[in-house]
């Protein structure tokens, strides 16, 4: 992503929370019959309600983990991974998400051990995955501000200490700020990962695209996987320990 696009992401962020926080008012009552509904025991009347909100444009973890609820309790394992998968980007910390995400992978059929990550980069996700993106872009720009705030006391003060206070002080929080607004850019990247979820009970993965192609393995419902390619109606993914091949568009879901 450009810079110029993720400065525009940064300060869109705050007019999409308000628009959100426009339309929650309408949809309350909505969400909180949904949430009744589902404490009664009827999923199915649940997930109509919270899919309806969805589908008029509201989105937030809270949301996703509640319809992915729904979906563990009717048994329907990859709609809950799916949407618990949905709700973990949107809030990486929360430690529901990722205990309810957990109990469903135990449901899936293949056991895919990932490559390893070199120190520097689980390190660095680490860090990634400590804020959202809306909470990095923020401080973001707090800190900018700051900096502007240091650099004009270094310009308009008269005392010496000041004015190194300010020099010194605005240099660090600028330097800050470019780590930050890396982090940003590593937590939109994470959010927007072009993942899927298999959704076929069975699919044999191809190595080229075409039903005659030779099989190369077999993955089965639930798996998360990632999409490097697509030809036609045929998607080329790749798998957490970097074998890859073709299966066709509508075996999977995207995250």
């Amino acid at each position: 992503m450009n810079c110029k696009g993720l400065i525009i992401l940064i300060f869109s962020v705050f007019g999409m929370n308000s628009q959100f926080m426009a339309n929650e008012g309408h949809y309350e009552d909505l969400y909180e019959k949904a949430n009744e509904v589902y404490k009664a025991g009827n999923y199915d009347s649940a997930k109509v309600l919270y899919s309806e909100i969805i589908q008029n444009g509201m989105v937030s973890s809270e949301l996703f983990y509640n319809l992915g609820n729904t979906f563990y309790k009717k048994g329907n394992i990859p709609e809950a991974i799916l949407f618990f998968e949905r709700a973990h980007r949107l809030s990486p910390n929360d430690e529901d998400i990722k205990y309810n995400l957990e109990i469903t992978n135990t449901y899936i059929t293949d056991k895919i051990t990932p490559l390893e990550n070199v120190f520097f980069t689980k390190w660095w996700e680490s860090i990634t995955y400590a804020f959202s993106v809306t909470t990095w872009s923020v401080l973001f720009i707090l800190l900018l501000f700051a900096a502007a705030a240091l650099f004009t006391l270094f310009g308009v003060s008269n005392n010496r200490k000041v004015k190194q206070l300010g020099l010194l002080g605005g240099g660090f929080v600028l330097g800050a700020s470019i780590v930050v607004i890396l982090l940003t850019n590593s937590a939109f990247n994470k959010l927007n990962l072009n993942q899927a979820i298999v959704f076929s009970p069975t699919v044999n993965i191809k190595s080229e695209p075409g039903l005659n192609a030779m099989d190369q393995f077999v993955i089965h419902e639930g798996l998360k996987v990632e999409i490097i390619d697509t030809d036609g109606d045929w998607t080329r993914i790749r798998l957490s320990d970097g074998n890859s091949g073709w299966l066709q568009s509508q075996s999977i879901e995207k995250i």
